[in-house]
């Protein structure tokens, strides 16, 4: 069975505070006598389901047209439930139970719960989410070379709460102070998803020249 796990693109869907979204203004209508229907989208490349890569935070990290395609693809992905209040962040000892099986996935998805508030309380889920820490931030990239991503519920690797630490976190994670890199999927819809092993995830970018991150298309087959 396949899953799509990003949320449509629309208007008035909560985005980190103080970014801009998106908005579709048409360019031709059949309606007003075009002979086909065109738009113009203006889209925030960090809005809605997206995938952060090494550039986000690193001006020497690549940018994300540059990443092997292989990078898109997860043929061991692993989801794990981490339940998470606002404002409460994964921390090493949260992972750290799930350290066999994780060993064997290239991409982590952690399913905090957290995606209930996007609908029912938009600003909570805006302004006051979960967070992974520095410390678990470190954690994977000491530990875990082998993940090509780590998926979130959630808006952000960072709470608009702590932003002091989110950045930090979203250094490490992105190669700023190691070889290596994990990028990082935000704002992933994981709703009726079975934990454990799935058997393929993917997460496309649009590919876009000299870009830090974009918006994809993700999906799971389980």
């Amino acid at each position: 069975m396949y899953q799509l796990l990003s949320y449509p693109i629309k208007q008035k869907q909560p985005a980190w505070p103080g970014n801009p979204t998106f908005s579709l203004e048409p360019y031709n209508s059949i309606s007003s006598g075009d002979i086909a229907n065109t738009c113009t989208i203006h889209l925030f490349n960090h809005y809605g389901t997206h995938l952060d890569g090494p550039m986000h935070f690193y001006d020497k990290g690549v940018s994300l047209d540059k990443l092997p395609m292989e990078r898109f693809f997860y043929h061991n992905p692993l989801l794990i439930d981490i339940p998470k209040k606002p404002g409460e962040k994964i921390i090493p000892e949260d992972i750290i139970p799930y350290e066999r099986e994780l060993k064997k996935a290239d991409l982590l998805l952690i399913r905090t719960g957290f995606w209930k508030y996007r609908l029912d309380q938009p600003e909570t889920y805006e302004q006051n989410g979960p967070a992974i820490s520095s410390s678990t931030a470190r954690y994977f990239q000491d530990n875990h070379l082998h993940l090509k991503a780590v998926a979130l519920d959630f808006i952000s690797l960072a709470s608009y709460s702590d932003t002091l630490d989110g950045d930090l976190a979203h250094q490490i994670m992105l190669g700023m102070y190691h070889d290596n890199f994990i990028c990082i999927i935000e704002d992933v819809n994981m709703k009726g998803l079975p934990s454990g092993f799935m058997k393929k995830t993917a997460a496309v970018p649009l590919i876009i020249e000299g870009i830090d991150s974009s918006p994809i298309t993700m999906w799971a087959e389980y």
